[in-house]
């Protein structure tokens, strides 16, 4: 028999007992979420409280406040019989006073918020702008960050996370954490682990995993205008395309790194399988980043290897579920 169980901790608050967590984490943002639902009575203190009356000193009364506050350490570990896994590693945003108490949290991208960055550099790798930007955060870069160069960056009285838009937008990499570890590349970093699912044996519901709408075959083209205003292509390694989409990019990334974002891009752009969501129980194990090995069943069509570009998920009295959106890869 399975039994829901869980290990909560918000800063030194151990085996937290919430009514109901819910999470997000995806690839395509470097904000991961959850929120805990607490309830109203639980976890209060006594704040003693110093009181004035004109000019004469009352005594200090009591009033309740509640234990946690913004910025606090949070991970959350959910499960089956005590065999927890982490879903999610953040930090306090809000919290919400109502009832129930909803604890609002996000994950390390928290910690770039407050970062005020100014650097100019005449060359400078992904790397180091990394390292530099996350020091004293807890961050971890992760290993597969490739050794990207980049030209002429000048960041003035910019957050950090303007920082980590400016490589996704500008500069068209892949941003994202897997917990506290960032991971910012021309592709979507190595695939982290293999786990497999059976549509009506462990998945709960697969309506909303359909066959993607693709019309044509659009040729993905990078432009960049050099400091002479003389404008680069970089094309995909596309064979067939009835057009072109044009996107442009921050001067200066060398072409074999042009052609892996490119081929990134193309990759998503042209996917003509199935795509979407699929609901599973809390087993197997899915964080982002892995690569979902289906099979369809009784939707042969269906079978595949996918992409998880997202987990959302929730646990509370009505059981515990994660949905995850899977994408692009290659089918069988």
């Amino acid at each position: 028999m399975l039994t829901l169980t869980s290990n909560i901790s918000i800063k030194d608050v151990k085996d937290i007992k919430a009514s109901k967590v819910t999470w997000k984490s995806e690839v395509g943002s470097f904000i991961d979420s959850c929120t805990i639902e607490l309830p109203r009575i639980s976890y209060l203190k006594n704040t003693r409280v110093q009181t004035q009356d004109l000019n004469k000193d009352r005594e200090s009364s009591e009033r309740m406040g509640y234990a946690f506050k913004e910025g606090d350490f949070v991970s959350v570990s959910l499960g089956y019989n005590n065999v927890n896994k982490k879903r999610f590693e953040g930090f306090i945003k809000r919290v919400n006073m109502g009832i129930p108490v909803k604890i609002e949290c996000e994950g390390y991208g928290y910690k770039l918020y407050d970062i005020i960055f100014n650097k100019t550099y005449p060359t400078v790798t992904v790397r180091k702008l990394l390292e530099e930007l996350t020091v004293g955060t807890g961050i971890t870069l992760s290993g597969e960050i490739p050794d990207i160069p980049l030209k002429n960056v000048r960041f003035k009285n910019v957050s950090g996370i303007k920082v980590l838009e400016w490589l996704k937008d500008e500069c068209k990499l892949a941003v994202y954490f897997n917990m506290n570890v960032i991971y910012v590349g021309t592709q979507f970093g190595k695939v982290q682990k293999r786990i497999k699912a059976r549509i009506g044996w462990n998945t709960v519901k697969d309506d909303e995993f359909q066959q993607k709408a693709v019309d044509k075959s659009t040729k993905i083209v990078i432009k960049e205008k050099n400091d002479k205003g003389e404008v680069n292509k970089t094309k995909s390694d596309q064979q067939k395309s009835s057009g072109e989409k044009s996107l442009k990019v921050k001067a200066g990334i060398p072409g074999n790194f042009l052609k892996e974002i490119a081929n990134r891009l193309q990759t998503k752009e042209n996917y003509k399988g199935y795509e979407g969501n699929i609901t599973l129980f809390l087993e197997p194990y899915a964080v982002k980043g892995m690569v979902l090995e289906l099979e369809g069943g009784m939707y042969p069509d269906k079978t595949g290897e996918y992409f998880i570009e997202s987990v959302s998920g929730e646990f509370g009295a009505s059981g515990g579920r994660q949905t995850v959106t899977l994408g692009f890869l290659t089918q069988k």
